[in-house]
């Protein structure tokens, strides 16, 4: 049986690219709570969806709004992202299944700092997805499991984030078994599924997965 595809309860949209939104709404749960992080209320039209919440300096926010749509502003001069803050509110609203979207792509600053975003949250003890509809990107923190489904004709890649303890890779091409995986070892680059989801598992330590088209 394959791994369950994950629909998420709530949404955090940063100014980023998507590549595929019919793809990415197929994650999105019915009813789930909106939350966009300035520019990323672009998307909701192409994605059917309309924003419960608007976060950030408004600087790339569309000219036309629902009416009464909850705005938190923010100053232009803050230490962290839109996007952290917009997540930050999910959390503070109780939201532990979180899809971040429109997080990859353009600056790269701003592309790893989503990365660092999506495992803070994992860390925290969040379900998160962060996808732009082509590459979904999953975090693992500590011991435990991580399901990636299997996606015929794509790659997947295991990189850690912090020094990880005993990491093992089933069902890729390339298996992988109680390898000590660190942030300066590339080892599991462009792995390849054999036609089954794929299950990472590790002692300890911080990894992200990857998976994307060829």
């Amino acid at each position: 049986m394959g791994a369950q595809i994950e629909r998420f309860s709530c949404v955090v949209l940063g100014a980023g690219e998507i590549l595929d939104y019919s793809r990415v709404a197929s994650f999105i749960a019915s009813g789930a709570f909106v939350i966009c992080a300035d520019g990323g209320a672009n998307h909701c039209a192409k994605l059917g969806l309309s924003p419960n919440l608007l976060v950030g300096d408004f600087d790339s926010l569309p000219g036309q709004m629902p009416p009464g749509t909850e705005r938190i502003p923010l100053c232009t001069k803050k230490n962290y992202t839109d996007s952290f803050h917009a997540a930050e509110q999910a959390q503070s609203r109780g939201h532990t299944r979180l899809l971040l979207s429109g997080m990859l792509g353009g600056r790269l600053d701003h592309t790893l700092g989503n990365l660092s975003l999506l495992a803070g949250l994992t860390k925290a003890g969040a379900s998160a997805l962060l996808t732009d509809g082509r590459t979904d990107v999953y975090a693992l923190a500590g011991e435990g499991e991580l399901a990636l489904p299997n996606r015929e004709g794509c790659y997947f890649s295991v990189l850690a984030f912090e020094s990880c303890c005993d990491v093992s890779i089933a069902g890729g091409k390339f298996p992988l078994e109680n390898y000590p995986l660190s942030p300066d070892d590339p080892r599991a680059l462009s792995n390849e599924f054999a036609g089954k989801d794929v299950r990472i598992t590790q002692k300890s330590g911080l990894l992200i997965a990857t998976s994307c088209p060829k």
